[in-house]
């Protein structure tokens, strides 16, 4: 993929641009940034000559920077607090709202002129909430689902923090619930909702659970655990507003800027500055929490944590925007944390949901990610499909030209229902399309005949009568090879068993019902970069000794311990679920001292 020519301050709007992260995002009225990391928003050393700088074993940083050095007399204004919260975002909300809750004095600072909301989805064990779909304590196993995300993550994540996730997010659920008192909540996943709640209503997932999906049964199983907002950021608010009845102090346009560090290493507060002025607001509190979110936008981290995201030409969507248009998830936090002492974590995990062939600008692939026939342009077979959207970006990176394609035949209706209820997965049919006010959440697994249509008629799938013809169609194709994998294939669904690559059985569907469909599997957007400081369940952040800093906190993306190497696919929302439920946790423990 040629990205090279994209501005940092470009907009795509094509279908394809703004695919892969609007799906479930809920939001509205933004204007989402998608470019390439290579024209991100860096501001550390190292990147000149636009090469990619990884860790290099000495310990050097090229993206850090110098620490501002701020006196007084740079300083126009005084506060004193006992705990403030950087950013406002899915963590920094409910830090807020949990530390004001619980007696503390509180400011809250954020970059942008708003509350950053960018995901709609959680994932969420027990609970009263989650019981009304039958799915309360006890339904999961919580030491299964613990064991597969830390396998999930080569076992370089935190298992305290998992842990802990697991045993408190059904009860975090329902207090961030109780601060929302006129949401509307489903009674399952495709209700008709009435028409005066369908702009602010919680839904599960996959409730009812679909006839033919067990996840017992599956190698890489998609636990039922997740619900979806309609509005997020309208839930979000809701909670904020009860921080705020509490005593907190929020304040917009105001950017995190450096730590206060006493002479031990404790931290006792922040130098902060309006996104508009030259002078510092200086700010003295018992703990500080940082909920700054991720450095998707700072090239230089990107290139430094993640350098095969440079290398493969991922672009980055990006939604976090302050008042003038700049990214605010370019690492601030990290590098605030870094400067007083704190140790970030070795293995990220970039967050690369492919959505399947010929993703369209409501986020969904033509056919979604499913495991259906994939071929690259040699003409060959060179994966097991039935993985999940993660894996998939990973095997197309290896071929040529980082691109294959995704081949499906007429009988793609009734063979939808035969694949996971998972993110990305189409695995719903329906003769007609959702309703224009269903959430988009809850459409990424929904395909009808005028959805493939649409996707053919712009282009983003091809279509033929024949296999010959549909070959013939795609530019760089090896068609020879092409039709001997195909002819392949159709043996060993026809077989019903892949001796080849092992895929289930129920999910080997042959070519053989025309009209046929070939969809484009290029690299998918970068949704966000995970990797933060090393720390525990307690929200506290560890210096490089591995001690706790005094006085320092954190949650969201800037929290170590949650996500590495890859980002899991087993629990789906996890992310967000783990921002509102640390962001919980940390505002107790700063409000305590604890």
């Amino acid at each position: 993929m040629d990205n090279k020519g994209i501005s940092r301050r470009g907009f795509l709007t094509g279908a394809a641009a703004i695919s892969a992260a609007l799906a479930g995002a809920g939001l509205t009225g933004c204007a989402p940034k998608v470019v390439s990391v290579a024209g991100g928003a860096g501001s550390g050393a190292g990147s000149a000559n636009g090469q990619t700088v990884g860790y290099d074993g000495t310990g050097v940083m090229p993206w850090l920077g110098e620490a501002p050095s701020i006196s007084d007399s740079d300083v126009a204004e005084t506060l004193e607090a006992d705990v403030v919260v950087v950013g406002l975002g899915a963590s920094g909300v409910p830090a807020t709202r949990s530390a004001a809750e619980a007696g503390a004095k509180v400011i809250a600072i954020e970059a942008s002129s708003q509350i950053n909301s960018v995901a709609s989805d959680m994932a969420i064990l027990g609970g009263e909430t989650m019981a009304k779909w039958g799915r309360g304590d006890g339904f999961l196993d919580k030491h299964m689902v613990v064991n597969m995300h830390m396998e999930e993550g080569s076992h370089h994540s935190n298992f305290g923090i998992i842990s802990r996730y697991c045993d408190e997010s059904g009860k975090a659920l329902d207090w961030f619930v109780q601060g929302c008192p006129d949401m509307y909540i489903a009674s399952e996943s495709y209700e008709e909702v009435p028409e005066a709640d369908r702009a602010h209503y919680l839904y599960p997932y996959f409730y009812p659970m679909l006839d033919e999906y067990d996840y017992t049964q599956e190698d890489m199983p998609c636990y039922p655990t997740s619900v979806g907002f309609a509005s997020l950021a309208t839930a979000m608010a809701d909670n904020l507003k009860m921080a705020e009845d509490a005593g907190a102090e929020v304040r917009y346009n105001t950017k995190g800027i450096k730590l206060i560090a006493a002479d031990d290493g404790s931290v006792t507060g922040i130098y902060a500055q309006d996104t508009s002025a030259n002078k510092y607001l200086k700010i003295n509190a018992k703990s500080v929490i940082l909920c700054t979110g991720d450095y998707l936008a700072n090239e230089d981290m990107m290139k430094y944590f993640a350098p095969a995201c440079v290398e493969n030409g991922n672009q980055i969507l990006s939604l976090d925007l302050d008042a003038q248009g700049n990214y605010t998830n370019i690492g601030d936090g990290h590098k605030m944390g870094v400067w007083a002492g704190a140790a970030i974590e070795q293995w990220h995990a970039p967050m690369i949901h492919h959505m399947g062939g010929g993703a369209g600008s409501d986020g969904r692939g033509v056919i979604g990610n499913n495991g259906f026939l994939m071929l690259n342009l040699r003409g060959e077979r060179f994966m097991n499909e039935d993985v999940p959207g993660q894996q998939l970006e990973n095997q197309v990176e290896l071929q040529p030209q980082r691109k294959a394609y995704q081949f499906f035949d007429a009988s793609w209706p009734e063979q939808l229902k035969y694949f996971p209820a998972a993110h990305g997965i189409a695995c719903i049919y329906r003769d007609e399309p959702l309703p224009d006010w269903t959430p988009a959440g809850l459409k990424i697994n929904v395909r009808c005949p005028e959805d493939i249509e649409a996707a053919v008629s712009e282009g983003r799938c091809v279509k033929a009568d024949t296999i010959d013809e549909l070959l013939a169609k795609i530019d760089g194709m090896d068609v020879t090879k092409a039709k001997a994998a195909i002819e392949r294939y159709n043996e060993l669904c026809k077989a019903g068993f892949d001796e080849d690559f092992g895929k289930s059985s129920k999910r080997l569907f042959a070519l053989e019902n025309g009209p046929f469909y070939a969809a484009e599997c290029g690299v998918a957007l970068t949704l966000a970069n995970l990797g933060g400081f090393e720390s525990d369940s307690d929200c506290h952040v560890y210096n490089t000794d591995r001690e706790i800093i005094p006085g320092l906190y954190v949650a969201g993306a800037p929290q170590g311990g949650r996500f590495n190497v890859q980002y899991p696919i087993s629990l789906k929302g996890l992310s967000c679920g783990m921002c509102m439920v640390f962001g919980k946790i940390a505002g107790e423990n700063a409000a305590a001292g604890k």
